[in-house]
Protein backbone atom coordinates (compact mmCIF):
# COMPACT_ATOMS: atom_id res chain seq x y z
CA UNK A 1 0.00 0.00 0.00
CA UNK A 2 2.87 2.01 0.93
CA UNK A 3 4.79 1.63 -2.65
CA UNK A 4 1.36 2.58 -4.19
CA UNK A 5 0.64 5.70 -2.27
CA UNK A 6 4.02 6.44 -3.11
CA UNK A 7 4.24 5.48 -6.72
CA UNK A 8 0.84 7.64 -6.96
CA UNK A 9 2.32 11.08 -5.45
CA UNK A 10 5.63 10.55 -7.63
CA UNK A 11 3.46 11.03 -10.62
CA UNK A 12 1.13 13.84 -9.48
CA UNK A 13 4.33 15.52 -8.39
CA UNK A 14 5.51 15.13 -12.47
CA UNK A 15 2.29 15.96 -13.84
CA UNK A 16 2.61 18.96 -11.38
CA UNK A 17 6.18 19.84 -12.44
CA UNK A 18 4.85 18.93 -16.42
CA UNK A 19 2.65 21.24 -16.32
CA UNK A 20 4.60 23.96 -15.02
CA UNK A 21 7.19 23.53 -17.77
CA UNK A 22 4.88 23.42 -20.49
CA UNK A 23 5.68 27.17 -21.82
CA UNK A 24 9.34 26.83 -20.78
CA UNK A 25 9.57 23.88 -23.56
CA UNK A 26 7.61 25.30 -25.75
CA UNK A 27 9.74 28.82 -25.39
CA UNK A 28 12.98 26.80 -25.57
CA UNK A 29 11.81 24.71 -28.88
CA UNK A 30 10.95 28.38 -30.56
CA UNK A 31 14.16 30.52 -29.74
CA UNK A 32 15.94 27.40 -30.83
CA UNK A 33 14.12 27.24 -34.19
CA UNK A 34 14.04 31.25 -34.59
CA UNK A 35 17.91 30.91 -33.96
CA UNK A 36 18.41 27.86 -36.92
CA UNK A 37 16.15 30.07 -39.59
CA UNK A 38 18.06 33.28 -38.70
CA UNK A 39 21.43 31.46 -39.42
CA UNK A 40 19.42 30.11 -42.92
CA UNK A 41 19.36 33.35 -43.96
CA UNK A 42 22.89 34.37 -44.20
CA UNK A 43 23.06 31.25 -47.12
CA UNK A 44 22.48 32.36 -50.40
CA UNK A 45 20.10 30.18 -52.00
CA UNK A 46 17.03 32.16 -52.99
CA UNK A 47 13.67 31.51 -52.28
CA UNK A 48 11.23 30.07 -54.96
CA UNK A 49 8.18 31.87 -53.21
CA UNK A 50 7.03 34.58 -55.71
CA UNK A 51 6.85 37.84 -53.42
CA UNK A 52 6.52 41.32 -53.54
CA UNK A 53 7.52 44.44 -51.01
CA UNK A 54 3.87 44.87 -49.78
CA UNK A 55 3.94 41.22 -48.70
CA UNK A 56 6.65 42.43 -46.40
CA UNK A 57 4.65 45.01 -44.74
CA UNK A 58 2.37 43.04 -44.65
CA UNK A 59 4.02 40.12 -42.35
CA UNK A 60 4.98 43.22 -40.02
CA UNK A 61 1.22 43.34 -38.73
CA UNK A 62 2.12 39.92 -37.39
CA UNK A 63 5.14 40.67 -35.45
CA UNK A 64 3.45 43.41 -34.02
CA UNK A 65 0.98 41.65 -32.98
CA UNK A 66 3.29 38.57 -31.76
CA UNK A 67 5.40 41.06 -29.97
CA UNK A 68 2.16 42.29 -28.23
CA UNK A 69 1.05 38.72 -27.10
CA UNK A 70 4.41 37.88 -25.98
CA UNK A 71 4.84 40.75 -23.56
CA UNK A 72 1.39 40.08 -22.21
CA UNK A 73 2.41 36.61 -21.90
CA UNK A 74 5.93 37.58 -19.76
CA UNK A 75 3.72 39.65 -17.39
CA UNK A 76 1.08 36.85 -16.42
CA UNK A 77 3.78 34.23 -16.43
CA UNK A 78 0.36 31.65 -17.56
CA UNK A 79 1.31 28.48 -19.13
CA UNK A 80 -0.95 28.85 -22.01
CA UNK A 81 -0.57 32.25 -22.57
CA UNK A 82 3.26 31.54 -22.63
CA UNK A 83 2.72 28.22 -25.52
CA UNK A 84 0.12 30.92 -27.15
CA UNK A 85 3.08 34.05 -27.58
CA UNK A 86 5.57 30.98 -28.24
CA UNK A 87 3.19 29.41 -31.26
CA UNK A 88 2.31 32.71 -32.57
CA UNK A 89 5.76 34.41 -32.60
CA UNK A 90 7.56 30.89 -34.25
CA UNK A 91 5.07 31.65 -36.99
CA UNK A 92 5.32 35.01 -37.38
CA UNK A 93 9.02 35.14 -37.56
CA UNK A 94 9.56 32.57 -39.88
CA UNK A 95 6.96 34.24 -42.31
CA UNK A 96 8.78 37.01 -41.81
CA UNK A 97 12.00 35.79 -42.75
CA UNK A 98 11.26 33.88 -45.69
CA UNK A 99 9.22 36.87 -47.08
CA UNK A 100 12.52 39.33 -46.44
CA UNK A 101 15.04 36.69 -48.01
CA UNK A 102 12.64 35.97 -50.97
CA UNK A 103 12.23 39.83 -51.38
CA UNK A 104 15.82 40.43 -50.79
CA UNK A 105 16.23 38.60 -53.93
CA UNK A 106 13.52 39.00 -55.88
CA UNK A 107 13.02 42.51 -55.68
CA UNK A 108 15.97 45.10 -54.75
CA UNK A 109 17.44 46.38 -57.76
CA UNK A 110 21.68 46.80 -56.19
CA UNK A 111 23.43 44.76 -53.86
CA UNK A 112 23.09 47.08 -51.44
CA UNK A 113 19.33 47.15 -51.18
CA UNK A 114 19.55 43.19 -51.60
CA UNK A 115 21.81 43.51 -48.22
CA UNK A 116 20.06 45.69 -46.35
CA UNK A 117 16.93 43.52 -46.56
CA UNK A 118 18.55 40.70 -45.68
CA UNK A 119 19.78 42.89 -42.62
CA UNK A 120 16.39 44.18 -41.66
CA UNK A 121 14.86 40.52 -41.34
CA UNK A 122 17.92 39.67 -39.51
CA UNK A 123 17.63 42.17 -36.90
CA UNK A 124 13.54 41.87 -36.37
CA UNK A 125 14.12 38.25 -35.60
CA UNK A 126 16.81 38.60 -33.35
CA UNK A 127 15.38 41.36 -31.52
CA UNK A 128 12.15 38.97 -31.18
CA UNK A 129 14.83 36.21 -29.73
CA UNK A 130 15.92 38.24 -27.26
CA UNK A 131 12.19 39.20 -25.96
CA UNK A 132 11.42 35.42 -25.92
CA UNK A 133 14.73 34.64 -23.77
CA UNK A 134 13.78 37.41 -21.38
CA UNK A 135 9.90 35.53 -21.10
CA UNK A 136 12.14 32.37 -20.52
CA UNK A 137 13.84 33.79 -17.97
CA UNK A 138 11.08 35.01 -16.14
CA UNK A 139 8.52 31.91 -16.68
CA UNK A 140 11.83 29.70 -15.27
CA UNK A 141 12.34 32.09 -12.50
CA UNK A 142 16.04 32.29 -13.02
CA UNK A 143 15.96 36.22 -13.07
CA UNK A 144 13.30 39.09 -12.73
CA UNK A 145 14.23 40.94 -15.88
CA UNK A 146 10.40 41.95 -16.19
CA UNK A 147 11.82 45.54 -16.62
CA UNK A 148 13.43 44.53 -19.39
CA UNK A 149 10.20 43.72 -21.69
CA UNK A 150 9.55 47.74 -22.78
CA UNK A 151 12.91 48.07 -23.94
CA UNK A 152 12.82 45.29 -25.79
CA UNK A 153 9.83 45.43 -27.41
CA UNK A 154 11.31 49.58 -28.65
CA UNK A 155 13.95 47.64 -29.92
CA UNK A 156 11.56 45.65 -32.26
CA UNK A 157 9.16 47.84 -32.91
CA UNK A 158 12.54 50.32 -34.16
CA UNK A 159 13.87 47.41 -36.60
CA UNK A 160 10.06 46.52 -37.80
CA UNK A 161 10.02 50.02 -38.92
CA UNK A 162 13.27 49.61 -40.91
CA UNK A 163 11.70 46.62 -42.32
CA UNK A 164 8.88 48.80 -43.60
CA UNK A 165 11.74 51.56 -44.96
CA UNK A 166 13.02 48.94 -47.04
CA UNK A 167 9.83 47.49 -48.44
CA UNK A 168 9.14 51.11 -49.78
CA UNK A 169 12.78 51.29 -51.11
CA UNK A 170 11.98 47.71 -52.86
CA UNK A 171 8.70 48.92 -54.30
CA UNK A 172 10.92 51.31 -56.72
CA UNK A 173 9.98 54.17 -59.35
CA UNK A 174 7.40 51.78 -61.23
CA UNK A 175 5.87 49.92 -57.92
CA UNK A 176 2.11 49.72 -58.60
CA UNK A 177 -0.35 48.71 -55.71
CA UNK A 178 -2.70 46.05 -56.98
CA UNK A 179 -4.96 47.03 -54.15
CA UNK A 180 -5.32 50.85 -55.16
CA UNK A 181 -8.93 51.15 -56.05
CA UNK A 182 -7.87 53.05 -59.56
CA UNK A 183 -5.32 50.10 -60.06
CA UNK A 184 -8.09 47.59 -59.00
CA UNK A 185 -10.77 49.68 -61.52
CA UNK A 186 -8.77 49.68 -64.08
CA UNK A 187 -8.10 45.94 -64.26
CA UNK A 188 -11.68 45.51 -63.61
CA UNK A 189 -11.95 47.56 -67.14
CA UNK A 190 -9.34 45.50 -68.85
CA UNK A 191 -10.72 42.44 -67.67
CA UNK A 192 -13.82 43.27 -69.18
CA UNK A 193 -13.10 44.31 -72.29
CA UNK A 194 -11.21 41.12 -72.85
CA UNK A 195 -14.10 39.16 -72.50
CA UNK A 196 -16.24 41.52 -74.65
CA UNK A 197 -13.62 40.81 -77.09
CA UNK A 198 -13.42 37.16 -76.55
CA UNK A 199 -17.47 37.06 -77.25
CA UNK A 200 -16.97 39.12 -80.12
CA UNK A 201 -14.65 36.63 -81.91
CA UNK A 202 -16.62 33.61 -80.14
CA UNK A 203 -19.78 35.32 -82.32
CA UNK A 204 -17.94 35.67 -85.36
CA UNK A 205 -16.61 31.70 -85.21
CA UNK A 206 -20.33 30.83 -85.27
CA UNK A 207 -22.08 29.63 -88.43
CA UNK A 208 -25.19 30.75 -89.23
CA UNK A 209 -27.97 28.14 -89.36
CA UNK A 210 -29.24 26.66 -92.01
CA UNK A 211 -32.38 27.98 -92.82
CA UNK A 212 -35.46 24.95 -93.08
CA UNK A 213 -37.22 24.69 -96.55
Amino acid sequence: VMVTNVTSLLKTVKAVEDEHTRGTRALESTIEAIGQEIRAMSTPDPQRTSVTPEDLVRCTKSITTATAKAVAAGNSCKQDDIIAAANMGRKAISDMLSISKSAAYQCAETKELRERTLHAGHDVALNYRELLQAILQIASKSGDVKHTLPQISRKIATSVTELVAVAELLKGKDWVDPDDPTVVAENELLGAAASIDAAAKKLASLRPRRSIQ
